[in-house]
């Protein structure tokens, strides 16, 4: 039986006409996760999850030219696939990951969000508001960041880039999307240059 990720490459390849950008969003989302796992209580699945979705946050786009709702296109593909590995539970929990990539966050007229049990929507607030973040940090889809590292705190997490160049436009994304993931960790987010040494 193929792993979640190999499916969900397969998955991918069929859709995503710019595999470098959500290669990029996984990588960033791995090293946040990473970089929370000791005070969040996540575990390899949830590890899995989140890569799975950054590699599908964008297949939406192949629906929609414009972008628009690209979203919660990637959502419905997501829960429309055959899948061998997930379970229908992980499938749900795994569209509404990458549905929260964008735009709003999860809101009480969302019933798909809705519908998943307690501990799964606070799973999808805190893999969404890690994937959210790692978007943003690949605003301009240039791969600017490239590593990054986090410190965590009671009261805040610092994510510290290292950006090549000016990173401007991700700076900004970033203050946009941090939005669930301060909700979800409880915590204030801030993103800053690494010192260089």
């Amino acid at each position: 039986m193929p792993t979640l990720i190999e499916e969900s490459l397969m998955l991918r390849a069929r859709y995503d006409e710019e595999p470098s950008h959500s290669d990029q969003v996984a990588k960033l989302a791995l090293q946040i996760f990473d970089g929370l796992r000791d005070s969040s209580g996540s575990t390899d699945r949830h590890r899995e999850l989140l890569h799975s979705a950054a590699l599908l946050h964008d297949i939406g786009w192949s629906q929609t030219p414009d972008g628009k709702g690209h979203h919660k296109w990637s959502a419905k593909l997501i829960q429309e696939q055959s899948w061998k590995n997930p379970s229908k539970d992980e499938v749900r929990i795994l569209a509404q990951i990458a549905r929260y990539h964008r735009k709003s966050i999860p809101m009480p007229e969302h019933s798909d969000f809705q519908a998943l049990s307690g501990s799964a929507k606070k799973l999808v607030m805190n893999l969404g508001g890690i994937l959210r973040v790692a978007d943003g940090l690949d605003r301009t889809h240039t791969n600017r960041i490239e590593t990054l590292s986090v410190d965590v705190s009671e009261k805040e997490i610092v994510i510290r880039v290292q950006p090549s160049g000016v990173w401007d436009a991700e700076r900004a994304m970033f203050e946009t999307k941090k939005d669930m993931l301060e909700l979800a960790a409880k915590r204030s987010v801030h993103c800053e240059a690494a010192r260089s040494s």
